[in-house]
């Protein structure tokens, strides 16, 4: 017998995150041609009706679930490199490392991350998205970049070196995700330092 959405009263805000919520879930198990519409609402428990009043449509909820990905990211990578009572070396590495390790880096989450790595070039909202979102992550690290740079005594081009950083990582996560046997988590890191210790003394001897 066919699943049937149980209609809840729930608050729009709590009705939108499961739907996101479950658009990753079925993006994860199903890949993107399999998240249709129809099995996003059964996986939230909700009418085809109410996704379209909450997004309009499921371009718009893919795009909002992108947004939802990259900011936890965001958010995740800023908390580390604004802690208090560390250097900025600390605080860079520490931000390096946590996109390397679960939650932000979880088989399911690595799943969904390259099924929307593949709809940048052919979705014009998502790639907007990602322009946007990931050009602020790579600010913030550009910034501590910079701070590191100051404590060193050396000058750098910190946009240039986080532009490398960051592309470092995606490749990394990238093999991450096709075989996973081949980095570990610190062997990942370790190469993201030792790309910093070519312009960084901080990590010159790592």
């Amino acid at each position: 017998m066919a699943h049937k959405p149980k209609f809840t009263r729930e608050t729009p805000d709590i009705r939108r995150q499961a739907l996101i919520n479950a658009t990753r879930r079925c993006m994860a198990r199903d890949g993107v041609e399999g998240a249709s519409v129809r099995r996003i609402c059964d996986e939230a428990g909700v009418s085809q009706g109410l996704l379209r009043h909450h997004f309009g449509g499921k371009d718009n909820l893919m795009a909002e679930t992108y947004r939802a990905m990259v900011s936890e990211l965001g958010s995740a990578t800023r908390n580390l490199i604004g802690r208090d009572g560390l250097g900025p070396e600390e605080r860079l590495s520490q931000a390096i490392d946590v996109t390397l390790r679960p939650p932000l880096a979880a088989p399911d989450r690595r799943r969904v991350q390259l099924a929307f790595w593949d709809l940048v070039p052919r979705n014009p909202a998502i790639a907007a998205m990602h322009k946007k979102l990931y050009g602020d992550y790579r600010k913030d690290i550009a910034g501590v970049i910079a701070e590191v740079a100051r404590a060193d005594g050396v000058a750098v081009d910190a946009k240039a070196l986080a532009r490398a950083l960051t592309a470092l990582l995606d490749g990394l996560w990238l093999q991450m995700c096709l075989e996973p046997k081949l980095f570990s988590a610190r062997a990942a890191h370790r190469e993201c330092l030792s790309l910093l210790g070519r312009s960084l003394p901080s990590y010159a001897d790592i």
